[in-house]
């Protein structure tokens, strides 16, 4: 039987190991964050329910490059580690431990693009086509061996979320798949081929996701898309309050004042951009203010510009 360690702190990661545990699958020990990370990933997840509920170790930890964690993982002797959402990058101390290798995760076609959140540089980038890639974690960044892969749609109208929940569902498939293959004996490694690389994708930081209101409604509705939840959001500023944008539509043929208020029927406002105008279908106010979204925006506000931060 395999001796499994399952790296993960993320929705995506829980969602995978939830599902091959109720496969019947065994995994010896997993490794999270620690709950002081929290505020450092909009898709986090305690791992501490799902561990008690099949009687696995929950190691949290802020840095798994750390002498203990290193230790705790040469204790435990894996034959594979799983890597399925972290986003440090692990040492050669830890990626020799195992004697066949740690698998890890990126949701895009490797080798073409790396680096950092992908699932929001795929909607920016506006592309057509991704992938999930499972490959063998090496020194470096996501160029290992791969072990897997499986291509998905990108739809002009998909959001951050959708592209999460394909690879989730993905990931479930792949995940038993190959495991299958591993307990079996049969190991896959196929070579990234180097000239199929496009570009490396920088880290995105919350404030990435301010609009700016020289921008277009198709380019505003983009950001929003590719921001929205799982992520921090997108937001602008209205009155001396955060408003972070969830959803959105927009009219391309309209022309107004760029980030003035033209309408607001039921609390949706409507705004003006430099071609277009952009609808904010579902809103909210940074701090945890229980307000409505519904009295966010008011009649009463036509005609005034959002934007502009007076904080």
């Amino acid at each position: 039987m395999l001796k499994i360690l399952f790296v993960s702190g993320v929705k995506f990661g829980y969602d995978l190991l939830s599902y091959v545990l109720e496969k019947n699958w065994k995994i010896s020990a997993i490794i999270s964050y620690s709950s002081d990370l929290k505020k450092n990933y909009s898709d986090y997840v305690d791992f501490d329910p799902l561990a008690k509920k099949f009687g696995i170790m929950n190691k949290k930890v802020k840095k798994i490059n750390e002498e203990e964690n290193i230790e705790f993982i040469k204790k435990l002797n894996p034959d594979l580690i799983l890597v399925m959402g972290w986003s440090q990058l692990l040492n050669n101390d830890i990626i020799k431990i195992p004697k066949i290798g740690i698998i890890g995760s990126h949701p895009t076609e490797l080798p073409k693009y790396r680096g950092r959140a992908p699932i929001p540089w795929t909607i920016i980038k506006e592309l057509k086509n991704s992938a999930l890639t499972f490959f063998y974690i090496q020194d470096g960044v996501d160029n290992g061996d791969i072990v897997d892969q499986k291509n998905f749609e990108v739809k002009k109208t998909d959001d951050a979320l959708m592209i999460y929940n394909k690879i989730t569902e993905l990931g479930k498939e792949m995940l038993e798949k190959n495991l299958s293959l591993l307990k079996s004996g049969k190991v896959i490694r196929t070579k990234q081929n180097q000239d199929e690389f496009i570009e490396n994708w920088p880290k995105r930081n919350p404030s990435d996701g301010e609009i700016n209101w020289t921008s277009t409604a198709y380019e505003i509705d983009k950001l929003i898309r590719a921001t929205t939840f799982p992520y921090p959001g997108a937001y602008t500023f209205f009155k001396n309050k955060k408003i972070i944008i969830w959803k959105s539509t927009f009219n391309q043929f309209e022309n107004f004042e760029s980030g003035k208020i033209i309408s607001v029927v039921d609390g949706i406002p409507t705004i003006g951009t430099q071609k277009g105008t952009i609808s904010f279908k579902k809103i909210s106010v940074e701090n945890g203010s229980n307000e409505s979204e519904k009295n966010i925006f008011s009649s009463s506000d036509i005609g005034m510009y959002v934007g502009q931060n007076e904080i």
